[in-house]
């Protein structure tokens, strides 16, 4: 029996140089070009775009953003934790997960609705042992791999 290992498409534990939104929304465009191999403009304007809506919060602690690319057939995700929470949006919500979902172009909002629930349940039953996996890589690793298992 081969077990196929997946890439972790994982940071923990970010230490920002300016803790600040728009350095978390940069940090996020450059690692998901880089970890799903795509142009990091596009990514850029995408999450930026993103950012403008709606801010998607969850746990009172996480944001999910969505981003497209014409290179990617199924949904993927990555995600980014920080040392010190992201005073995030108008409210200054401290943000210290952040949650990229990368979807094909072709991509309907049911598609980023249904994962967005499921982002949304996971985190809402591990909620008492986020503060942990945050800085376990291993875990924040299985916890990613979870939303599109």
């Amino acid at each position: 029996m081969f077990k196929i290992f997946r890439k972790n498409h994982t940071t923990a534990n970010i230490e920002l140089k300016d803790n600040n939104e728009m350095s978390a929304l940069k940090l996020a465009a450059s690692k998901t070009a880089e970890e799903f191999n795509v142009d990091e403009q596009n990514i850029q304007s995408s999450i930026f775009a993103s950012a403008a809506q709606d801010d998607n919060f969850i746990e009172d602690r996480a944001v999910f953003m969505f981003v497209t690319s014409d290179k990617k057939s199924r949904a993927h995700t990555m995600t980014l934790t920080f040392k010190d929470p992201v005073a995030w949006g108008n409210d200054r919500t401290p943000i210290d997960y952040l949650i990229v979902g990368m979807f094909p172009s072709n991509a309907s909002q049911s598609d980023v609705d249904l994962l967005t629930d499921k982002i949304t349940k996971a985190l809402h039953e591990k909620a008492d042992q986020l503060d942990d996996i945050k800085f376990n890589g291993s875990e924040l690793n299985k916890l990613n791999q979870s939303f599109t298992d």
